[in-house]
This record gives structure tokens, C-alpha cells and sequence, in this order.
């Protein structure tokens, strides 16, 4: 049923016997279709024009992926159907869990249209996220396999604990697995542990003091919800103890450390460093860390995912124009180039700060000159600065070689050379790029996927 004050459809087709075909069959249908060519000016018009329905078609699927996202981001509960045969947006959809959106193929009549908006009728009655539910870029196999595990975890109660640099996106995959889960319309609390006392835990230190009673713990107000406890790593030692027995069921304690009272929370976990690590230097507790690592996550450097840089920057400038009342303009692919070129130590918080600033003064090539001299540098790099004798093992040891062979056997001695000049190569290659495996894979002549499986199998680190 097509709401009483917007019959509005908007309809973004770059192909334009497509574009009138559609926008005949929803005239007939009662519709009152709004046709855009380009996604800046569709965009641009659709705070504006608050349709009922977004109709996608005839998009590349790196198009489709950034044109889905900016929706998302401007409104989460919006109708989308995508018309396109490519079944690598269907992985895309899967993927994030937009399992609002509907896709089906090219070759459309009347009725399939007709039925395929009743389905995301249905779809979005059914649907019940909240607006704030945060979207992650990334299509990187690092990323869909943290996405897989988010959405894994909505109906679980267990502990997560997330591990990942500053930047990485800690409390959005957090905030991810709060709002999917059955907890999503009640409190998510974000609690930094550092400075943290221990009248939080709703008792004061001195235990001849009495509970201030109307102070509340950390965990009364996240009750029937998430709580998120941010830097744990730096938790002190009064706090690691009784953390254990909030764990244990006792959430607030009185000054005799008797139960004032329990609270249902769900408790998420974040730290910067390696907890496992700190465990055995003996500055975290390991019973504590057990208690916390029941679900573990470890989100990984935004210089490891380096394919993602693209779809995050459209994403940010998306996000900022939209922010500004700014038309939307695209980001060439000579400034992504540069971009992915840089091994940003701030991660994603980076970048967004970056492309926030080029977005700033409306200039989208407006680059850093730090990424511009970065790009500088790796492209004055060349496949043949490695291939040199000085990285590739001396011929000279060819009794070694001999030596360490079960048996003389020509083709034995040429895959064990092989396999080590390329191991000793690979090695340098990636420590000269700062263990960036797409530079690396890029340098090396191989693919991205090629270079990951042989540096598990050569066990490179």
C-alpha cells in the first residue's frame, strides 16, 4: 500500500530506454516516478523529494556498493530495489545485512515490478533497527568476515571482546552488534575505564563509608542492554577485580561487597593492545581476560585492507557533502590512487579526518602534501630495485643446498632454490612496503590473493 501523502519513486537509470520502460510501469501502477541519470543529482534532490521507494538500475557494482551505502547513511530505513544481474552486489546485500533491499534481474515486466515492491512492503514493516544503526565499509576479506561474525552474534549473549588499533573502528562494530541484536531499542552505554573510581561500581573505596544513594554504577543504566567498556587494557587493578564479579553476576556492591542489585547487560569489551600480551607480561589479569575474550574480534589496520581505501573515501566525502547541504561530487581516481599509496597510521579516523578537510574548502583533489610525496616514493619503486643478486641467495652455496637434500636430484635442488629466492624476495618486498600486501602483490606481479597464501605457507611475519 502506497502511503497516503508520497506516491513519489524515485528512479536512477543511466541506460534511458530502461529509464522510460520503468518509469511507464509505475505511472500505471499509481506511482509518480522522478527519473535522475547520475547519482550526484539524484542525491542532491533526495532529502527533497522523500520517496517512497529508490529504484537502482543499469550501475556498475562498485557504483551500486556506494550508491546503497550513501542511502543507508542518509536514512536507514529507506526502500531500495536494485534491478541488475550481477551477483556480486547480491554478495554485497548478504554481506551487510541489508536484507531490506531487494534485488532482482534485468529482464523485468509489470507484475515482477509490482510484486517486488509489495515484498519490500512487507520487508520494511518487518524491520524494526533504529536509525542509528552504524553502517561498516569495506568489502576487504578482513571486513566480511567481522560483518559475518556481527551478525552471527545478534542473538548471543556472550562477552565480545574487540582488538584493534586506534582508528580501526572499535565502537562502531560494537554499536553494530548492539542495534542487530534483540537489545537494539534499549540503552548502549559507552564507558572509557581509564579514571574510572571505584564508587562506579556503586560503593565507595573506604568501606566505612556508605553507598551514595543516588549514585548509580556503570551498569544501572545500560540495564537490558549493551555495555561498551573502552580501553580496558588500561583498567586498574580495582577494577579488573571487580569486573570479575560483575562477571559473576553481581553488578552493583554495596560497602560489605554484599548484591544491591542485578542488572541484565550485555557487556562488549575494547583495547587497543594485545590483551593475550599484557596477560603474560602479568599487567592484565588472565582470569579476567578469559572472562572477556569469549567472542574475540580483532579489526584489523586500515593499511591491511588498503582495497577498502576507494569505497570509504567516496563513502566519507558522501557523508560530509550530505552533512554541508553540498552537492556531491566525485573523487578521481587519480587522488584514490594517491590515497591508497599512504600506510596511514591514524586508520580510518584518518582518513575520515582527511577527506573531511578536502571536503571542506569543495576541492576533492585538494591532497596532502604528505600523501602526495608518499605516492611519490612508492612509485619510484620498481619490481627490478628487488631484482637484484643481493635478493637472491649466492649461487656460490650451492653445496648447502646439496647438503641439506636427501638426494642429488636436479629438480629437487631447482624447486628448493626457487622456493627459497622466493620466500628470502617476497620477504624483503614486503618489509620494504612496510608489510603493505597490495603494494607488495603489485611490485611482486601477483595477485592480492596469491601473495596472502604465500606468506602463510612460508610462514612470514
Amino acid at each position: 500500500m502506497v502511503p497516503e501523502n508520497n506516491n513519489n519513486i524515485v528512479i536512477l537509470e543511466t541506460n534511458p530506454t530502461h529509464r522510460d520502460y520503468l518509469r511507464s510501469i509505475l505511472s500505471q501502477l499509481g506511482y509518480t516516478p522522478i527519473t535522475f541519470d547520475r547519482e550526484t543529482i539524484c542525491l542532491d534532490n533526495l532529502t527533497l523529494l522523500n520517496p517512497y521507494l529508490v529504484i537502482s538500475g543499469s550501475l556498475s557494482s562498485e557504483r551500486t556498493f556506494r550508491f546503497v551505502n550513501t542511502l543507508k547513511m542518509k536514512n536507514n530505513g529507506i526502500r531500495i530495489l536494485i534491478i541488475s544481474d550481477d551477483h556480486a552486489i547480491q554478495k554485497f546485500l548478504n554481506i551487510n545485512g541489508f536484507d531490506d533491499v531487494v534485488l532482482i534481474r534485468q529482464s523485468i515486466e509489470p507484475n515482477e515490478i509490482k510484486r517486488a515492491i509489495n515484498r519490500i512492503q512487507n520487508t520494511s514493516l518487518k524491520n524494526n533497527l533504529v536509525q542509528e544503526y552504524p553502517l561498516i565499509v569495506g568489502n576487504s576479506p578482513e571486513m566480511v568476515k567481522i560483518k559475518k561474525m556481527i551478525s552471527e552474534l545478534k542473538d548471543s549473549k556472550d562477552t565480545v571482546l574487540i582488538q584493534g588499533e586506534p582508528g580501526t573502528g572499535k565502537e562502531l562494530v560494537a554499536r553494530a552488534i548492539h542495534y542487530l541484536s534483540n537489545r537494539r531499542n534499549n540503552p548502549f552505554v559507552k564507558v572509557k575505564v581509564t579514571g574510572l573510581s571505584n564508587e562506579w561500581f556503586g560503593y565507595e573505596e573506604n568501606a566505612l563509608e556508605v553507598v551514595h544513594q543516588n549514585k548509580k554504577g556503570i551498569f544501572e543504566p545500560a540495564n537490558t542492554g549493551t555495555i561498551f567498556l573502552d580501553r580496558i587494557e588500561k583498567a586498574p587493578a580495582f577494577f579488573q577485580t571487580k569486573m570479575l564479579q560483575v562477571l559473576d553476576g553481581k553488578s552493583s556492591l554495596g560497602p560489605g561487597h554484599e548484591i544491591i542489585s542485578k542488572v541484565d547487560v550485555r557487556i562488549i569489551a575494547a583495547s587497543r593492545e594485545n590483551l593475550n600480551l599484557l596477560v603474560k607480561k602479568k599487567d592484565f589479569r588472565k582470569d579476567l581476560f578469559y572472562r572477556l575474550n569469549v567472542i574475540s574480534i580483532k579489526i584489523p589496520p586500515l593499511k591491511n585492507r588498503i582495497e577498502d581505501i576507494p569505497l570509504l573515501a567516496d563513502f566519507f566525502n558522501d557523508r560530509f557533502c550530505g552533512e554541508r547541504g553540498r552537492c556531491y561530487v566525485d573523487i578521481s581516481q587519480k587522488t584514490k590512487d594517491i590515497l591508497s599509496h599512504y600506510h596511514w597510521p591514524g586508520n580510518v579516523r584518518e582518513l575520515k579526518n582527511v577527506i573531511k578537510n578536502m571536503v571542506l574548502p569543495a576541492d576533492k583533489d585538494n591532497i596532502p602534501t604528505k600523501f602526495i610525496e608518499n605516492n611519490e616514493q612508492y612509485e619510484s619503486l620498481s619490481y627490478t630495485d628487488y631484482n637484484q643478486d643481493s635478493a637472491i641467495p649466492d649461487i656460490s652455496n650451492i653445496k648447502r643446498y646439496l647438503r641439506d637434500l636427501n638426494k642429488i636430484s636436479l629438480k629437487d635442488i631447482q624447486r628448493e632454490y626457487i622456493t627459497r629466492t622466493e620466500k628470502k624476495l617476497m620477504k624483503e618486498v614486503l618489509v620494504k612496503t612496510n608489510w603493505n600486501r597490495k603494494k607488495a602483490s603489485i611490485l611482486l606481479d601477483i595477485s592480492y590473493k596469491s601473495l596472502l597464501n604465500k606468506i602463510k605457507a612460508y610462514n612470514l611475519t
